[in-house]
């Protein structure tokens, strides 16, 4: 790629005569077609993500399968594409999602379920549906045990015990949280299986949100924990890897890389011989997708320049909620030279609603259209309707 071009231009998203465009469809036409605020997503990066994760566990191992998690983006072309896409299953993580699944097309055998502190409601809906479930504590494991006919398959998830995420920031860790039996638990964990009439055929572990490189040695400890508790499972047949590849926000993050996940992998548990699973989202549909606002207010306060948009956190809530940032591009002007420095926040009646601080950009005005990305994660399938701001359109 010409090294003149930002982090963000890739073979989906480019600049065609002067204006921004996906798979080669100008932005601003849908926009003004569709009206904003507008999510828009690229079928074409979604599986050629899909189709490159499945390529480099092909290096690692024979033995393989990518489920994509749902719950990043639930959009039924998104689902379609990861439908399309050969051997790709799909993660779920409540019975609404398997329904949801199931409607969109994938056999009871294609999806996986991974959640915890569920319901009695929750495991019979997951009991009548077939699909294979993951769990997490005890409790489950006897009241599930007594829903499904014994010698059903079940995996088991542990606690990584690491802290790593995107800018370490606590509410992307999953290591020391909610989730999962404690390493030392296995041995428990396996017996209270036995006990409620299940055999566990996979044990599993996400380690967090966005891992960066510089995380690569937590990975490495951790990947060496899950081979621990896969070794005393002597029914296994599958180990997953759980999500958390992430992808870059801005130009100066450094995600942890594919090949440095492969080697990992082929390190701790390719020797074992299972089936290695891994459930991404965010490094799938994070930058298939682009959220398309309109300014409305470029005004200078207090030695501020605001730019205000149509859009707010109730429509993405990582920059808000989460500290993730996401680039600003103009949809006219996409690769002018800043020619100013703006705040960008949203239309939400909190103090909190800031896209954007202090960021370079070029000269903005009233009617102008913008894009936030990479917004396919984690966007509209956290939106909610506070303020009754919660209309957008997708495509």
């Amino acid at each position: 790629m010409n090294a003149d071009l930002p982090w963000w231009y890739s073979e989906s998203l480019t600049v065609q005569q002067g204006g921004l465009c996906l798979d080669g469809v100008a932005l601003e036409t849908l926009a003004r077609t569709h009206g904003t605020p507008l999510y828009v997503y690229s079928r074409a990066t979604v599986q050629r993500r899909l189709r490159a994760l499945q390529a480099m566990l092909a290096q690692a191992t024979t033995r393989y399968k990518v489920y994509y998690a749902m719950k990043s983006n639930r959009h039924a072309g998104v689902l379609a594409a990861a439908r399309a896409t050969p051997g790709v299953g799909i993660d779920t993580c409540s019975p609404r999602e398997v329904e949801t699944a199931l409607a969109a097309g994938f056999a009871p055998h294609e999806i996986s379920f991974n959640a915890g502190m569920l319901s009695n409601r929750d495991l019979a809906a997951l009991a009548e549906s077939g699909v294979h479930c993951t769990l997490d504590s005890f409790s489950a494991l006897r009241r599930y045990g007594n829903l499904v006919p014994a010698g059903t398959p079940v995996g088991l998830r542990f606690d990584p015990g690491v802290a790593a995420s995107y800018g370490q920031q606590p509410k992307m860790v999953y290591g020391k949280s909610k989730f999962g039996f404690d390493v030392e638990e296995c041995a428990a964990a396996l017996d209270a299986a036995h006990r409620a009439g299940l055999v566990v055929d996979s044990v599993a572990m996400h380690i967090g949100w966005g891992l960066p490189q510089s995380s690569a040695d937590l990975v490495d400890w951790a990947f060496g924990r899950l081979s621990g508790v896969a070794c005393q499972c002597p029914t296994l047949e599958t180990i997953n890897v759980g999500g958390g590849l992430g992808g870059r926000y801005l130009a100066s993050d450094q995600p942890l890389a594919l090949k440095t996940w492969r080697d990992l992998i082929a390190r701790h548990l390719t020797p074992l011989g299972a089936t290695i699973v891994c459930e991404p989202g965010t490094w799938v549909v994070a930058p298939a997708g682009l959220l398309i606002a309109e300014v409305n207010t470029v005004e200078a306060r207090r030695h501020i320049t605001w730019v205000g948009v149509n859009a707010g956190y109730a429509l993405n809530p990582l920059p808000a909620m989460y500290d993730i940032p996401l680039e600003v591009i103009p949809l006219c002007n996409p690769l002018g030279a800043p020619a100013m420095i703006a705040h960008v926040a949203g239309h939400i009646n909190e103090g909190v609603d800031v896209w954007a601080q202090a960021r370079p950009l070029p000269r903005l005005e009233e009617g102008d259209l913008i894009a936030f990305f990479p917004a396919g994660a984690y966007g509209s399938s956290m939106a909610s309707n506070h303020c009754m701001r919660g209309e957008f359109a997708e495509v």
